[in-house]
């Protein structure tokens, strides 16, 4: 049997005073004393008890909301953040106008028990959500539970669930497949995060387009980049000194391809000449790069708009399907 939900009416009994006067101290009316907020706060903490925003919501009648969700937004380096959560928010900004719905956006720090616990505390109903990792316990404990969920970048149909994706590892195969083409034949890859799924679904169209080639290929090419500029410039000068004879990169982030491109220039190689460059995003400093760097562009506002728009059909138990596949585009530009 599940742990039984503790109301406001449990709280007020064990302080011995009347759910009104026990509310008024929890919402921090002025008629309340310090002493005596202090105390049922206190009280309300030790025995676990969440407010029901939803609840409140819905006696005002203010249920009229899409909420997206973003986790670890304050590790985002400054390009992903403009160009992708940006961009999501005004496609999912979008869609809300249409249908005269509220956005509502929180963020979710690193550390947090539980996003159930979250998501009851601060009212939400539903949520599209960004920025999780496929294999976190808590977002499968979210996933289970009642509340319906669109993930952006994580595939998943789980109960009352959708998600909005792109095929990462044919456009990682086509990146790559870029390179081959203009006669590159030793290609390093820098991934991502290693739980980030479309990290190892980059990964995958990476070997694939090699091994479609017979083109060789070891562990030590494939480098950890974590998303990270600093880290992958780094992580290309080691790879350079250990085997200078590499012609190719494909990154799975635009902003790690640019962090290899520096690392590049510092050891005394150029690009396309030496060393061809392949990035994923299209992120909107890539086309002004010198030289412009090619990449796989994805549409982060069609993303959104989707995701609002799949979420909202959820909500009104609308029979549509649940996992949306959205098109990219390889740019071809001079890094290649």
């Amino acid at each position: 049997m599940g742990k039984q939900t503790v109301t406001l009416k449990d709280v007020a009994e064990r302080a011995g005073m009347s759910v009104t006067q026990v509310s008024r101290a929890l919402n921090g009316y002025n008629d309340v004393s310090a002493s005596t907020k202090e105390r049922i706060k206190a009280l309300a903490d030790e025995m676990g008890y969440i407010k029901n925003v939803a609840a409140q919501k819905l006696a005002t009648q203010c249920s009229n909301q899409i909420a997206l969700v973003i986790k670890g937004m304050e590790n985002d380096n400054k390009y992903n953040t403009y160009s992708a959560v940006y961009s999501v928010i005004r496609g999912i900004e979008a869609y809300t106008s249409k249908i005269n719905y509220d956005l509502t956006i929180y963020t979710i720090r690193e550390k947090m028990q539980s996003y159930v616990a979250y998501f009851n505390a601060k009212g939400i109903t539903s949520a599209i959500l960004i920025g999780f990792e496929y294999n976190d316990p808590y977002l499968s404990e979210l996933l289970e539970s009642p509340i319906p969920c669109v993930c952006i970048d994580i595939p998943t149909t789980a109960g009352n669930n959708g998600c909005i994706i792109v095929n990462n590892s044919y456009y990682a195969s086509e990146a790559v497949e870029l390179l081959i083409k203009a006669g590159k034949k030793k290609i390093a890859m820098i991934t991502g995060k290693e739980n980030a799924i479309v990290s190892m679904e980059r990964e995958t169209g990476y070997k694939i387009a090699l091994a479609k080639h017979q083109i060789d290929w070891n562990t030590e090419f494939i480098l950890k980049g974590n998303f990270e500029r600093e880290t992958a410039r780094e992580c290309t000068k080691e790879i350079l000194k250990k085997y200078p004879d590499i012609d190719g990169f494909f990154c799975a982030s635009d902003y790690m391809a640019i962090g290899c491109m520096e690392g590049i220039r510092e050891m005394g190689k150029s690009i396309p000449e030496d060393i061809g460059v392949v990035g994923f995003d299209d992120i909107p400093v890539s086309e002004y790069l010198m030289p412009s760097l090619s990449t796989v562009a994805q549409n982060s506002y069609e993303k959104g708009y989707a995701a609002a728009t799949l979420i909202h059909e959820i909500i009104r138990k609308e029979n549509t399907p649940r996992i949306i596949t959205l098109e990219c585009e390889l740019k071809i530009r001079d890094s290649v």
